[in-house]
């Protein structure tokens, strides 16, 4: 590594966690995360050359896995286990809204169908890129507006409910657990073993789904783990904010600047569709609003599961619809965009 990309990294680093220590300062939702995203994607788009380390926020979300992974107690499983309708229809309608948006993004967008589909399914901005490239597409437009969509549920999502005052009182099961530190090195070494295995097999969000499972699978079974102090959780959502807000350069965001107001309004449109389905699921299961708005929102799985545990809604029935959904986006969306359009259309149609 030369030393311009070190000060690169550290200069990241820094703004990073002066974003975060600002909103955990100012006691907004999601603070470290948000605070740090904001932060380096305003430095970014100022110009200042802040980067984030791939392999380290890779590296760290191995801790936000375990941690989330300490809610799936064996009471919890086996209620997941009676909700599989409930989660299978989360997933799939939260799918069906960003399906139906994509010929109107592919329209007002000005982009042929495979860009507009692949930029509409909500999920992972390199995942859906490549996609869209292998199937004819513009991976550059499908990127921003992942990234857009991400990043605007992470900053909106978590204030809106604040401001709503939806809270639950589900405990913070991870932060409570005593931390014994041999016991979560050991977790996190088996976590990164089944992410290496899972990220090579194709599944690019394993960093965290890894780590997750074998924490969720031990937590299950009545085997105690270890809680993840604050500070380390905090690091981590550092690392991952920052990644996120490094994707926002001023070059990225002028090449599109046409697109992006349709890219903008597609992004609400699908945060207000997947919430329309979370509110109609959550009045049919009987389930709490605010966790269902946030199992169906168009976030990461991250994100919005550190949502549920900040504001003490079920982590694990957010992160269960979550990972259910990036399932159906890597099995089902190609298969299903081929069915629908079978040959590539011109821009704008």
């Amino acid at each position: 590594m030369s030393w311009t990309r070190a000060a690169h990294l550290a200069l990241g680093a820094v703004i990073g966690g002066l974003g975060g220590g600002l909103f955990a300062w100012l006691h907004l939702p999601l603070a470290w995360l948000t605070g740090s995203l904001l932060a380096v994607a305003v430095a970014r788009f100022a110009g200042l050359p802040a980067d984030a380390s791939r392999p380290a926020r890779n590296a760290l979300f191995g801790i936000i896995g375990i941690a989330l992974g300490a809610y799936f107690t064996p009471d919890t499983a086996a209620i997941l286990v009676s909700k599989l309708p409930l989660v299978l229809l989360a997933a799939l309608g939260t799918l069906a809204v960003g399906a139906m948006l994509a010929p109107l993004l592919a329209r007002f967008g000005r982009v042929d169908i495979a860009t507009a589909w692949f930029a509409s399914i909500p999920g992972g901005a390199a995942d859906m890129a490549l996609l869209a490239d292998s199937y004819g597409g513009r991976a550059a437009p499908v990127a921003v507006t992942q990234l857009l969509r991400i990043c605007g549920v992470v900053v909106i999502m978590p204030n809106l409910f604040a401001l709503a005052g939806f809270h639950g009182e589900h405990p913070l099961a991870s932060s409570g657990a005593p931390f014994v530190p041999m016991n979560l090195a050991l977790v996190y070494v088996g976590g990164l073993v089944a992410a290496v295995a899972l990220v090579r097999i194709g599944v690019r969000v394993g960093w965290l789904l890894g780590p997750l499972a074998l924490s969720a699978g031990l937590t299950a079974s009545g085997i105690g783990v270890s809680g993840v102090p604050a500070w380390l959780t905090a690091l981590a959502q550092v690392a991952l904010g920052a990644s996120l807000g490094t994707g926002f350069g001023r070059e990225a965001l002028r090449s599109l600047r046409r697109f992006l107001p349709a890219a903008i309004l597609n992004v609400l449109a699908l945060m207000l569709g997947c919430s329309l389905v979370g509110v109609v699921l959550g009045l049919i299961w009987q389930e709490s609003i605010g966790t269902m708005l946030l199992g169906t929102s168009p976030g990461g799985v991250a994100e919005m599961s550190l949502t549920a545990k900040t504001l003490g809604l079920d982590v694990a029935i957010v992160a269960t619809l979550h990972v259910t959904r990036i399932f159906f986006v890597s099995l089902i969306t190609p298969f299903v965009f081929r069915l629908l359009h079978r040959r590539r259309n011109t821009p704008g149609e």
